[in-house]
């Protein structure tokens, strides 16, 4: 089969798996539900997703690279954090990306190893990401902070702030100045403390 015409398949497939997930849970989902929507056969599934669980990691993998968390710039601590945190909140409230997390919560204690996936592809890569670069402004003297590791973990959390959990509790979609305050006040407050003035 042409590379262009699976490839079209796979994508088919993906689409009518999402619209599937999200709407029933990964639980309530059946191969027959996707095929119903997508066209194909079940030996086509397998062949492509091995099964029920393969396409769901599918799908999830395919949400994450569409949020793609962007390389981090270097430049001033102030200016970077501030739009790797706008960046980050909008991407964390996508409405694709809060219906994933809404899944993975209700079916990880069925499905044990979704949350721990989910968790290294999305939060913990930024995480990793984010602490990269707070070495290295550690390093020149621009902040100072003993574990930047540590601290990227905990500026994200202020990131987020009580944004995300609403949004995931009671679907509520934050405005975009509600956005930028959030992520400012978290900036303000993170450089207060890493400022080396501050110590």
């Amino acid at each position: 089969m042409p590379e262009d015409t699976r490839s079209h398949r796979r994508q088919k497939m993906l689409r009518a798996a999402r619209i599937c997930f999200l709407d029933r849970g990964f639980l309530r989902t059946t191969i027959s539900d996707v095929l119903a929507l997508s066209g194909g056969s079940r030996a086509t599934v397998y062949e492509e997703f091995g099964d029920k669980e393969g396409l769901f990691a599918a799908l999830v993998a395919s949400v994450l690279d569409d949020m793609s968390f962007p390389a981090i710039a270097d430049g001033p601590p102030a200016e970077v954090l501030r739009a790797l945190g706008r960046n980050y909140l909008e991407q964390l409230l996508d409405p694709d990306a809060l219906a994933i997390y809404r899944v993975v919560l209700g079916e990880s204690v069925h499905v044990r190893q979704l949350g721990p996936a989910i968790f290294r592809a999305g939060p913990q890569a930024a995480s990793d990401a984010l602490a990269e670069r707070f070495a290295g402004w550690a390093a020149r003297g621009e902040l100072a902070l003993e574990n930047p590791r540590r601290a990227a973990t905990l500026f994200l959390a202020m990131v987020e702030g009580d944004l995300h959990r609403a949004a995931i509790m009671w679907d509520r979609s934050p405005s975009t100045e509600e956005i930028e305050d959030t992520v400012d006040a978290a900036v303000t407050l993170f450089l207060g403390g890493a400022s080396p003035a501050a110590r």
